[in-house]
């Protein structure tokens, strides 16, 4: 079809999206061919559908490749299953063609979907990685992987270790990122495309002439507040205490720069230098290096508390310096700040201004309150970096008995002050999208990674220097119509420092965005390219009748946790049933392939069966003779005996690693040989000093004590 023709249609048409649900964009189609030929990296303005694209990437590799399968990755739960809903409203899929798994999936169930038939598998890269690590899955049958908000795949986010072992184990892999904005830093960027094995670059600003009659505008103005005087004179104490310790790290060579222009990264290159020279040096020379760490680790909490108290208020800096007087004892940084004289003048002057609240906090005020007057089903989302401001936030702006607000904030709980539970969260977004809250004051977890409706106005409380946090913070607005984003700035502090940062960054991303192509090298694919497999005809329409199913009955479709709950029963009854047949064969035992075989003419699937086994194993129910039959744990030979049948965890740390074995240390108490034959689990865990935890058996081979490691649970160091 040529590009007038896909022009003049209204929506896109194609064998496996469902007629007239997808708007024909150009730039879409086109991105979404040419992901089909390399590896692409895609970015996109917010809203602008990057998860459109995937799922017409995703249809054209479902249908050319039937039998292989596409794995769609997300960085966190709510967006795994927002991926899902918008796929399962894009394309031609049955119930059973696109599945879930998240780390709320047990492992048994997970080991079933991987080895099933599910055609599109939707998952945290958290959940892959692990799997991988312990062979629930290869992904050689994966014909393309889908990596969302993939500015993540750097360092070590799970992103970097699934793409890696991809490219290993597929002979012609195919990969697809998508991000908002991968950042303004070249070397960051170019971490992210070798991660991620990308080889072309699909960039579209707002500018772009095919992508501008679809964004919608946003209006962004900065208000600017002066400090009163009273904060003033807070400040300079805090500054003077700072300039103390600064002029004195100064002297000492430890910071090169006038204290007047010292910046919070001029304070962590010197904390690094420290560190560095403090290993180069002998025990008995440490000590001037260690005062050194000590003031610049004060100076850093003197910066921060400064920054707190002029961008965010002084019920914020209260709440940071109360957690300093609570950790002085634990901290040498924090004691020497409270045991300042300078200290206690602050603290006195802090309280007889407790009830002055930071010039901001009327204009956001009024700002909200004014939007939700002239429109009063408008919808405001205050974004700040504090969880301690937030709350205050929250406070204030219930004062108005107009307003109903919601604080909105991730899921760790911090002293005295606990996280929102997925399902909390979920809740609040449901009354902010139907209208029941009027306004969400939110953190960081507000900005990526959650389905939050589009909004009529976005504020920020504090300018941020991140260029990948200011695209999506005001991407929140102007989704299904104009919006607008207001910056809250108080001149002569961090703030106009960062407001500019941010503005500097994005213009920086987008020269570089716009000229990557010309370094990106191809890929050499480890195979030859998979022979097109397409759907027949009947296929096609076999896989429409059962996706048409699905959309006209959804109340007879089983919620996902609600098949888990089936699959962990029916394994509890399959476990049962193995048991019975383990007692009455005795000493002889049974062969896991016969075993595997009866059930199968049972009508019991493999991945059942073996989920069974396992369970019986953790248990300690069953034992293993060699690695092929397993027998009751009081029918397995004295030198494989169990020393214990508990099913409790075990914590391993391996202490010597030799030529075909390990000495490994079991819950701190007993020592014990572990060879290769018996660790199942990730290999890079076989080192000395590794700690891990692990389910796996306790036996004896003759007199020496053996550990056998089943699944590695959770890696320590």
């Amino acid at each position: 079809m040529s590009l007038a023709e896909r022009v003049s249609q209204k929506h896109v048409e194609a064998s496996l999206v469902w007629p007239g649900r997808v708007e024909a964009r150009l730039y879409q189609q086109t991105i979404a061919e040419n992901a089909c030929c390399k590896n692409t990296l895609v970015v996109l303005p917010t809203a602008l559908g990057k998860t459109v694209i995937s799922a017409l990437a995703a249809a054209h590799f479902l249908c050319s490749y039937k039998q292989m399968r596409v794995l769609v990755m997300a960085p966190t739960r709510p967006l795994v299953l927002q991926h899902r809903e918008t796929y399962m409203g894009i394309l031609k899929l049955a119930e059973d063609d696109a599945i879930t798994l998240t780390g709320k999936t047990p492992a048994a169930y997970r080991k079933q979907i991987w080895d099933g038939k599910a055609r599109i598998i939707f998952s945290t890269p958290q959940v892959v990685k692990n799997d991988l690590e312990n062979c629930y899955l290869t992904l050689n049958g994966f014909s393309l992987l889908v990596f969302d908000e993939c500015h993540r795949a750097r360092k070590e986010y799970a992103y970097t270790d699934v793409a890696k072992k991809y490219v290993e184990q597929s002979p012609w892999p195919m990969i697809l990122g998508m991000t908002a904005s991968p950042g303004a830093d070249k070397k960051k960027i170019d971490e992210i495309c070798q991660a991620l094995f990308i080889e072309q670059m699909e960039y579209r600003s707002e500018e772009h002439p095919d992508v501008a009659p679809y964004i919608n505008p946003v209006e962004v103005e900065w208000k600017h507040v002066d400090l009163p005087g009273e904060y003033r004179e807070l400040g300079s104490i805090i500054r003077s205490m700072l300039n103390d310790r600064l002029n004195w790290l100064n002297r000492i060579n430890v910071i090169r720069t006038k204290p007047e222009y010292v910046s919070r990264r001029h304070l962590l290159e010197a904390g690094e230098e420290l560190r560095y020279r403090l290993e180069e040096t002998i025990e008995e020379e440490r000590g001037p290096i260690y005062s050194a760490i000590v003031t610049q680790s004060a100076s850093l909490t003197l910066f921060h508390a400064l920054e707190l108290l002029e961008t965010q208020g002084i019920p914020t800096l209260l709440s940071f310096l109360e957690k300093v007087e609570q950790e002085s004892e634990e901290k040498r940084s924090y004691k020497i700040i409270i045991n300042d004289p300078q200290y206690a003048e602050l603290r006195k002057l802090l309280n007889q201004n407790l009830k002055l609240e930071h010039p901001k906090m009327p204009l956001l005020k009024q700002e909200v309150e004014s939007q939700v007057e002239k429109h009063p089903n408008s919808k405001v989302l205050v974004f700040t970096q504090y969880r301690d401001t937030a709350s205050h936030l929250v406070n204030q702006l219930r004062e108005n008995s107009g307003l109903t607000v919601e604080r909105f904030v991730g899921q760790a709980s911090k002293q005295n002050d606990p996280g929102l539970s997925q399902d909390e969260q979920a809740e609040i977004l449901r009354g902010f999208r139907d209208g029941e809250t009027n306004a969400l004051v939110a953190t960081c977890v507000a900005e990526e990674g959650l389905d939050i409706p589009s909004v009529d106005l976005v504020i920020f409380y504090e300018p941020i220097p991140s260029e990948i946090r200011y695209i999506q913070r005001k991407g929140r607005t102007g989704r299904k119509a104009a919006g607008k984003a207001i910056i809250l700035a108080a001149n002569n502090t961090s703030d106009i420092a960062y407001l500019y940062a941010s503005r500097r960054r994005v213009e920086q991303m987008r020269k570089i965005t716009s000229t990557l192509n010309r370094e990106l090298n191809p890929l050499t694919r480890p195979g030859p390219k998979p022979e097109p497999n397409p759907m027949t005809t009947e296929e096609l329409s076999d896989i429409e009748k059962h996706a048409r199913a699905t959309a006209i009955e959804p109340q007879l479709i089983k919620p996902e946790e609600e098949k888990v709950k089936e699959f962990m029963r029916e394994v509890d009854k399959v476990s049962r049933h193995l048991w019975m047949k383990a007692m009455k064969a005795g000493s002889r035992g049974l062969l896991v392939e016969d075993l595997l075989e009866d059930m199968a003419e049972e009508g019991i699937t493999p991945a059942t069966a073996k989920a069974a086994v396992e369970r019986l194993e953790e248990m300690g129910q069953v034992g293993r003779i060699g690695w092929d039959r397993i027998v009751t744990a009081a029918s397995v030979p004295t030198s494989e005996k169990p020393v214990t049948a508990e099913r409790d965890v075990y914590e391993v740390m391996v202490e010597k690693i030799y030529p075909g074995s390990a000495v490994v240390l079991i819950n701190d108490k007993w020592r014990a040989r572990m060879t290769p034959q018996d660790f199942e689990g990730p290999a890079g865990m076989m080192k000395k000093d590794a700690r891990f935890k692990a389910r796996g058996t306790l036996y004896r081979d003759g007199n020496t004590l053996c550990f056998r490691v089943r699944h590695v649970t959770q890696i320590l160091s």
